[in-house]
């Protein structure tokens, strides 16, 4: 296998840009502009935390600038999508959901930053580990929510 083949897998394997690529084609086909500019936001916000994941792992050393960098990565993807939402460039009610599940995660990320260097707690490593991929989780199921309205509005159309 040739060794760009292995770095696209091995880079679709740890993100989550992989569970959105059908929603990038899906919302294309449907021409719903308004959830791919979310979801296509959101796949790039991923896509860079995994490209400057190792890289900044091995420049941070005394773990503090990676949870700086994270926080800041999660706050700067909530000022857009807000932005956006504003402009009417994505939906407002996606956008609302989005911020209230995302919104845990910086200060998941800034309350391991403390507790890594002042505190010195155990139970941080837990609420890291547990609550940060269900938090990715529930941004990719934001991303589908466009695609389950549509769902249902077609059922109820179909009933009446």
């Amino acid at each position: 296998m040739p060794d760009w083949f292995l770095g696209a897998i091995s880079l679709l394997n740890k993100s989550w840009v992989f569970f959105l690529s059908p929603a990038f084609l899906v919302f294309y086909l449907r021409k719903d502009w308004l959830a791919l500019r979310f979801t296509l936001v959101t796949g790039l916000f991923f896509l860079y935390g995994t490209l400057i994941h190792n890289s900044l792992r091995e420049l941070d050393d005394p773990y503090i600038w990676r949870y700086v960098v994270w926080a800041f990565n999660d706050i700067a993807w909530m000022a857009l999508i807000a932005y956006w939402a504003i402009k009417d460039k994505v939906y407002l009610w996606q956008s609302v959901i989005g911020q209230l599940v995302v919104i845990s995660a910086p200060i998941l990320q800034l309350f391991r930053l403390v507790d890594r260097h002042l505190w010195d707690l155990s139970y941080s490593t837990m609420l890291y580990k547990t609550l940060l991929p269900l938090i990715n989780i529930g941004t990719v199921v934001v991303c589908y929510l466009p695609l389950l309205y549509l769902f249902m509005r077609k059922n109820r159309s179909l009933k009446s």
